[in-house]
């Protein structure tokens, strides 16, 4: 009896699970940070400062997941950064910005979801970043020298949170903040061990669900 018991409840958990999942798309407008580590260092002799000049963007969003019931679900997302972000760096006295610099990644995490009312959820996601960058161009400012800044690519594990209000069946809105973590090397500025740029991004998306 007891066999049968559990054998009708995990049919039952199966059957439960099926008719609730569902699978969505959705797309939105990023508003992207990066956070570019300082330096204020001395390499050869010759003093060397740096920081952020731009660090602000605005980028776009492209995801699609599936709910495999009402609290847990997975989901893959595409994110662009922007492509205007910039640094100032001065060695020996000797300006040089770095202009046109740009991100983007691939992320997949595994989400949990915990609705407050028929209409109204919130949500917490855990997983895993491809992130990649472009450093843009270094231009001297005494010379005019430009130079190509080199780009990377960097996997590094992310999170983020957020709120789901549905509107109708099939659609909703949905505003999330993320952390993915670092998209350069460990020594962006290339004195040794001067530390990464780091991304995070606002986003306000739309969300279908079939």
């Amino acid at each position: 009896m007891k066999i049968k018991i559990i054998v009708a409840s995990i049919a039952l958990l199966g059957v439960t699970s099926s008719a609730f999942a569902q699978g969505y798309l959705g797309a939105g407008v990023a508003g992207a940070h990066m956070t570019v580590p300082g330096l204020n260092t001395t390499v050869s002799g010759f003093a060397v400062t740096g920081s952020g000049d731009k660090t602000n963007d605005t980028g776009f969003k492209l995801f699609g997941g599936y709910n495999f019931t009402p609290n847990w679900g997975v989901e893959l997302a595409y994110i662009d950064f922007g492509n205007s972000y910039s640094m100032q760096t001065n060695i020996a006295g000797t300006p040089v910005g770095i202009s046109g610099a740009k991100a983007s990644g691939w992320n997949l995490a595994g989400v949990g979801t915990l609705p407050l009312s028929k209409e109204f959820s919130i949500f917490g996601k855990l997983g895993w970043a491809w992130n990649h960058s472009d450093g843009g161009t270094a231009i001297d400012g005494v010379t005019g020298t430009r130079v190509t800044v080199g780009t990377y690519s960097r996997s590094y594990g992310m999170a983020g949170v957020g709120a789901n209000f549905i509107f109708t069946k099939n659609w909703a809105a949905r505003l999330e903040y993320e952390d993915f973590g670092r998209v350069t090397s460990d020594d962006v500025w290339g004195t040794g061990s001067s530390g990464a740029v780091k991304a995070t991004a606002w986003s306000l998306s739309a969300k279908y669900s079939f």
